[in-house]
């Protein structure tokens, strides 16, 4: 870790640079413009097919083309979702899109485009289609939304579960801050909660690099190139954005520019270690059981939101005593593989993922050795490591009073939970991935649940 605090804060064309696989961000007023120049130089080709659905297509899809036309390219092809009902990130779609965009492709020597007009769904989908038919897209963001447009890797609801499936980054992004200020304010302070679940997503990582140490299951070393990008100037960046939601252009700017930054940590990793902790796990279950408010799907970055909430609150009581973890419940005793499966079923009964679920927990859970190792290492650096995390997250009344000045929800029945619900759901978050992170360092303490438990009776949290 120390090595990470050496390097400088990177500027965003080395983020770009470090990334990979994108060629170009412009985030500006006007910036519209500068696409028929970006396709001819990093495209080579003229040949467009735009995806958007009926509200973004009106927000920006319309005037894209206007300009595309005016250029001397050759729209071969669109499809437009409807605006109604609310479009999910569904593999389905995928399958629909190769069909239409290899028809139009014909015989034709010169690759169509595949434009993504919308926000984050319309991304991941088009992403997803252009990866399989090996086509480099054209990203054209409606809103500071997500963190996934510059992101390796698609979030699609795939055999009953949301995936993160392999697929490659735009290679151009412009997004015209005009349009995104135009965008709902409840999709601004989504990406606001999305940049700001970094700040545990970080404190994680933390955790996950000393458990490497001692040979944890799912456990990361930090890398310190996407730990820069994403850490150093996370602050700095909540501060500029906090207006995003209030049509701010010059916030929602630097909002798209944090978020953009973290997906080309993304690209750089190749994975979400960056940029994902146990707040997205949160997200991750909410977003299988399709959480809504009185028949509206919650936002993949208003869940964020109330995962970043819940795990700062689990992370300040797992920490209150700089000199040990918390003591174990009474009736706490390591459980074997067949007591772990037989919770795990208990739990996701019924769940379409409930196969895949048990896979994670059984590599999750590692051999009786490495469980004593694990669980001995942390109470040896108890100290250092807590002063480390501690450091690295925001106080939870702060964090509580940022996301409310931000437009985020803070309360759980702002996104259709109750209190009990909300911390009932640590559970099922400890379960689904192979990612080490404060969760699982509690439950490797066998403190989970006298943490819960006192998350439970506190006067201070969810309130």
């Amino acid at each position: 870790m120390k090595k990470t605090q050496n390097l400088p804060t990177p500027s965003l064309d080395e983020c770009i640079a470090a990334s990979g696989g994108t060629k170009a961000l412009v985030v500006k007023d006007g910036a519209f413009g500068e696409i028929p120049g970006l396709l001819e130089r990093e495209y080579g080709s003229s040949r467009v097919f735009l995806i958007a659905d009926g509200n973004t297509m009106q927000a920006a899809g319309n005037e894209v083309e206007r300009i595309l036309i005016g250029a001397g390219a050759e729209i071969m092809g669109r499809h437009v979702f409807p605006a109604e009902p609310w479009l999910h990130a569904e593999y389905r779609h995928v399958e629909t899109l190769k069909r239409e965009i290899v028809e139009k492709q014909g015989s034709n020597s010169q690759p169509l485009v595949p434009f993504a007009v919308g926000a984050g769904t319309i991304n991941d989908i088009v992403k997803q289609t252009a990866f399989e038919l090996s086509l480099p897209y054209f990203c054209i963001p409606t809103a500071a939304s997500v963190d996934g447009y510059t992101s390796f890797g698609s979030a699609l609801l795939k055999d009953g579960f949301k995936q993160t499936l392999p697929s490659d980054a735009p290679r151009c992004v412009v997004a015209d801050t005009g349009v995104l200020a135009y965008a709902p304010a409840w999709l601004s302070s989504s990406g606001f909660a999305d940049l700001a679940g970094k700040i545990t997503a970080g404190a994680d990582w933390l955790i996950a690099d000393a458990a490497a140490d001692f040979g944890a299951k799912g456990a990361d070393r930090i890398d310190p190139k996407p730990w820069a990008m994403v850490q150093h100037g996370l602050h700095d960046y909540l501060r500029r954005s906090l207006n995003a939601a209030r049509g701010d252009r010059d916030a929602l700017g630097a909002l798209f520019e944090a978020l953009a930054i973290t997906g080309f940590a993304m690209q750089y990793a190749k994975n979400s270690r960056p940029v994902s902790g146990a707040e997205h796990l949160f997200a991750h279950i909410w977003e299988m059981e399709d959480l809504s408010l009185d028949g509206i799907p919650i936002t993949h970055g208003h869940k964020v939101a109330m995962g970043t909430l819940a795990v700062t609150a689990f992370i300040e009581e797992l920490f209150a005593n700089p000199d040990a973890p918390p003591p174990p419940s009474p009736s706490y005793h390591r459980l074997s593989h067949d007591e772990r499966m037989t919770e795990v079923r208990k739990t996701f009964v019924g769940s379409p993922a409930l196969d895949s679920i048990l896979a994670t927990a059984t590599e999750k859970l590692g051999s009786d050795a490495v469980r004593t190792k694990t669980e001995e290492g942390f109470r040896d650096t108890w100290k250092e490591l807590r002063v480390k995390v501690l450091e690295r997250i925001m106080p939870y009344s702060e964090l509580r009073e940022m996301f409310a000045k931000a437009g985020c929800p803070v309360f759980p029945r702002e996104v259709g939970l109750s209190r009990t619900t909300l911390i009932a759901c640590t559970h099922r978050a400890q379960m689904i991935r192979c990612r080490y992170n404060s969760l699982d360092l509690a439950w490797d303490l066998g403190c989970f649940e006298t943490v819960l438990a006192r998350l439970g009776n506190s006067g201070k949290y969810f309130y």
